[in-house]
């Protein structure tokens, strides 16, 4: 079957655009009665539709087609703009889904031209928003295609690596709460982990936690079970046999020999 691409959108009606902010941990329930284009300029929004979940924040647009049943909990407050719309089937359905545009400037001021036409009501506004639509869907379609090549696929997870390197010591990196925070699916997640960095995120984790043990055990005095759970093991002797297999010493002939060399 051929991959539903978000720019096929053909659009027949603007129904309503508009902006609004819901507090922290509201939750609602309902069935969209027309298309919908889900922007949040700041904030964290988790949409539940079947089994998959979706997050709606600054780098994620959510698209739910008409007739879409889901459950929203607002993670983080924030401003949101909504555009609803009807469209015209063009033999692919529309596929619902959270999509990739790491706030893209050009994409954002597209989004607030949308609103100023569409708030201001001057000559020809409808058309004028209708051209911009298809500017963002355009635009949402080629971030989308980029995402596919190595250097997309490290800008989906970024933002999770950089959660890892500077929470490498807390023992719940757990990867359904990563590929959460990356807006896509855990299998995704894993695969395009292991395309970007050649191992698993799991695998990236514990040689990251040892890397950061080796800097440790060279320039402080803590024990190897102080470092191990400094650096996010949970105990010692998981420690100890994840280190003696990526450096090929124990965590003490590894601190041994970094200090009389050093």
């Amino acid at each position: 079957m051929k991959k539903f691409d978000i720019s096929n959108l053909m659009i027949s009606r603007i129904v309503d655009i508009y902006s609004y902010t819901l507090e922290e941990e509201t939750e609602a329930e309902a069935v969209t009665g027309h298309a919908l284009l889900i922007v949040k300029h700041s904030g964290e929004s988790v949409y539940t539709v079947g089994k998959e979940e979706w997050v709606a924040d600054r780098d994620h647009i959510l698209f739910l087609p008409a007739g879409t049943a889901y459950s929203m909990c607002v993670e983080k407050e924030g401003a949101c703009t909504v555009i609803e719309f009807d469209t015209v089937q063009a033999g692919i359905d529309p596929q619902g889904g959270a999509y990739f545009t790491n706030h893209e400037a050009d994409l954002v001021a597209t989004v607030k031209n949308i609103l100023h036409y569409w708030g201001l009501r001057g000559p020809a506004y409808h058309s004028k928003c209708l051209s911009e639509i298809y500017s963002l869907l355009t635009q949402i379609s080629s971030i989308q295609s980029y995402a596919y090549t190595l250097a997309g696929k490290y800008s989906l997870i970024h933002r999770s690596v950089k959660y890892i390197e500077k929470n490498y010591g807390e023992q719940d990196l757990y990867i359904p709460m990563l590929a959460r925070m990356s807006g896509i699916g855990e299998t995704y997640y894993r695969s395009i982990f292991l395309a970007v960095f050649g191992v698993s995120p799991t695998k990236y984790i514990q040689q990251y936690r040892v890397e950061k043990a080796k800097e440790r055990l060279v320039n402080s005095m803590g024990s190897v079970e102080e470092i191990a759970l400094a650096v996010g093991f949970a105990n010692a002797s998981y420690f100890c046999k994840a280190f003696k297999a990526q450096t090929g010493l124990t965590p003490s002939e590894f601190a041994e020999k970094g200090r009389r060399i050093g």
